[in-house]
């Protein structure tokens, strides 16, 4: 279907509906201000319905997911980005009663949701420089509605 369909211009539809020899200048402006409302109502209709097709475009692929955020939270630098968790090795940090070497080399230490050893599925980095801009219950919740059934997100700041 057209886009077209849903452009109406109410001030031109109510001087094309006035009969010509109607047609004067008070007759226009007080039918104009009669429309009012319709036109307001219009316009709000024509916001929820841009809302509504945004929407329908984002989907639980994180490409998607990633520019919802991206979008809503940082849309000139676009800097954050998704992960999956699962594809990091575990590394373990012992404690001096087990009387093991703490030296860990170059390795990086996880958290046992970061490795998917627990229920986190994907992790959205945000860049610290962004940290105050929003809250995470707000984004987790705007994750939430997108993402799988049963997919579990978690917030880190980098």
């Amino acid at each position: 279907m057209s886009n077209k369909i849903y452009d109406i211009d109410y001030n031109k539809l109510v001087i094309w509906l006035i009969p010509n020899r109607l047609r004067n200048a008070r007759i226009v402006n007080w039918f104009q201000v009669l429309i009012k409302p319709v036109v307001t109502l219009y316009q709000d209709f024509k916001l929820f319905r841009e809302a509504k097709i945004y929407q329908l475009t984002i989907t639980p692929q994180v490409c998607y997911l990633e520019k919802l955020l991206n979008d809503r939270y940082d849309y000139i630098q676009r800097r954050i980005v998704i992960e999956d968790s699962v594809d990091k090795e575990l590394s373990y940090v012992y404690i001096q009663a087990e009387l093991k070497p703490v030296y860990l080399g170059s390795k990086f230490i996880y958290t046992n949701g970061e490795t998917g050893v627990l229920s986190n599925d994907f992790i959205i980095k945000v860049p610290l420089a962004l940290q105050f801009t929003f809250e995470e219950p707000e984004m987790l919740s705007l994750v939430r509605a997108y993402k799988l059934a049963g997919m579990v997100a978690k917030i880190q700041y980098v």
